[in-house]
């Protein structure tokens, strides 16, 4: 009788410890995801990289804690270490979307500006193209010069009209750039032909 008792009341402990032994954190892996998701629609692997990558990173190092957990025996398994490294994925999402915002901010302002420049830039190149000598040798080379700057004012026309439709900025930022350096140089190129024949005038008298 005694001995039954005593098995009844080893199988009921070993059921409690069994019931109590710790669980996997599914939800927390879930709420992780969707953080991790959520950080990466508002951008934040496109505009800040490696602050994406670092939350991405804590959430596989996460996986693999809860995965060598499972691997152990119920009595023996701690999610402790694991759901720690998941609640630090949520507060380094949090932190790429917050760069992200001001990262846009950021390159609206340079693009804005960019586009102010590059609009200068066009009249003043347009100008220069006027005065630019026209012999026959150099007609050529300034119909090449005008067909330019007529590319450089199509991406300034496309990227005002995107700023205006809150188009990726990101996007538009790698168009206008190079449009502006192209025009810098255009506006040195005719610059310094211009001052080449006033040198060469003047040389002569």
């Amino acid at each position: 009788m005694k001995k039954g008792l005593l098995k009844l009341v080893a199988f009921s402990f070993l059921v409690v410890t069994l019931a109590s032994c710790a669980k996997a954190p599914v939800a927390e892996i879930e709420a992780a995801k969707a953080s991790i998701e959520a950080a990466k629609t508002a951008g934040a692997d496109r505009y800040v990289p490696e602050s994406f990558n670092a939350a991405s990173e804590a959430l596989k190092s996460a996986e693999a804690a809860v995965a060598e957990q499972d691997s152990k025996f119920a009595l023996f398994r701690n999610y402790d270490a694991a759901k720690t490294t998941l609640a630090s994925v949520a507060t380094l999402s949090t932190k790429a979307v917050e760069e992200t915002t001001a990262k846009k901010a950021a390159l609206k302002a340079e693009v804005t500006q960019a586009v102010t420049d590059l609009t200068t830039l066009i009249t003043d190149n347009k100008a220069l193209l006027a005065k630019a000598p026209k012999g026959k040798e150099g007609k050529a080379a300034l119909e090449a010069i005008g067909q330019e700057i007529a590319v450089v004012e199509t991406v300034n026309t496309e990227v005002t009209a995107g700023l205006a439709n809150n188009e990726d900025i990101l996007t538009l930022s790698g168009k206008i750039k190079p449009a502006v350096e192209k025009a810098k140089a255009i506006n040195t190129e005719l610059t310094d032909v211009i001052a080449k024949v006033k040198g060469g005038k003047k040389a002569k008298k």
